[in-house]
């Protein structure tokens, strides 16, 4: 008998063969691209890092705890204006929001940056709490801290107690507002536990997504200022919400959260120079444009 396979049973040979070739081909060229993008995303990755002016940078995924960057994280430099976030959280253990506080002499004639308070009107706790937060006012971080505590040295007590009660190991602070204190020191891996504890409350997250904030005292004057926090603006998604921070001797500082990706992350920077393009570099997202 002859042994020749059907001609049929031949092309069906030669055509599972091709399929088995293209289906091989198909695999290896995945694997090829997929290998490639990840280089290639990684080469980008390591260039947005070396672009980063700031001296101390901790980004780290808050579901996780699964640190995304990290550079001098445990030096300890001066805080700005990201320190009112510490503020925040003692006041709010302290005060009701809807507590009157009369603003002193000393309150109201703070400098440089400040909503503008008049000595001997007063404003709820929670006014001036959004304008602390939002504006970064001086002038309402020494009302809220001489309300809660009758001097601000006094309410620096409290601060640092909070601070150590949240993780806080190489931190000192000395006054409520950030303004320059050689004394005042806190690191970039510290300040993200104040951020994540601080973002926790929903009083503070809620005010800081605020592009302005409005207050009236018992005079009747109506106060507006807007959020320093430009990537309310520059940013739709990610959704980045934050504290800004500057003194010529600490640089640009900031601390927030940014909402993205399925994903908060806490970003703080500290002694930045280009502080948004540097967040921009560590979140691998680019502002809007217009």
């Amino acid at each position: 008998m002859s042994s020749a396979k059907p001609a049929h049973i031949l092309k069906n040979t030669v055509l599972l063969r091709r399929s088995i070739v293209s289906i091989c081909l198909a695999v290896a060229l995945f694997f090829f691209a997929q290998e490639a993008w990840c280089k290639s995303s990684s080469a980008r990755s390591k260039k947005n890092k070396t672009s980063v002016t700031a001296q101390a940078v901790y980004a780290v995924d808050l579901a996780n705890n699964k640190v995304l960057f990290s550079r001098n994280a445990r030096l300890r430099f001066q805080p700005a204006s990201t320190v009112k976030l510490l503020t925040a959280l003692v006041v709010l253990e302290h005060l009701k929001l809807e507590d009157e506080i009369v603003v002193s002499a000393r309150a109201a004639g703070v400098e440089p940056t400040k909503a503008g308070l008049r000595a001997g009107v007063a404003y709820s706790a929670k006014d001036l709490l959004e304008a602390l937060l939002a504006t970064s006012a001086n002038d309402a971080g020494i009302a809220l801290a001489e309300a809660v505590s009758g001097t601000e040295a006094k309410f620096s007590a409290l601060m640092n107690k909070k601070a150590r009660s949240i993780g806080c190991r190489n931190s000192n602070f000395t006054n409520a507002t950030g303004l320059p204190n050689k004394y005042q020191r806190t690191t970039a891996y510290d300040l993200s536990l104040i951020t994540k504890a601080a973002f926790g409350d929903t009083f503070i997250r809620s005010t800081m997504k605020k592009k302005a904030v409005s207050i009236k005292g018992s005079d009747g004057r109506l106060i507006t200022r807007n959020n320093h926090n430009k990537l309310l603006w520059r940013l739709k998604n990610p959704s980045v919400l934050g504290k800004t921070g500057y003194t010529k001797s600490a640089g640009h500082c900031y601390a927030g959260v940014a909402y993205y990706k399925g994903r908060n992350v806490s970003v703080v920077i500290m002694k930045s120079r280009k502080p948004w393009a540097d967040i921009y570099a560590i979140l691998g997202v680019r502002p809007k444009k217009g």
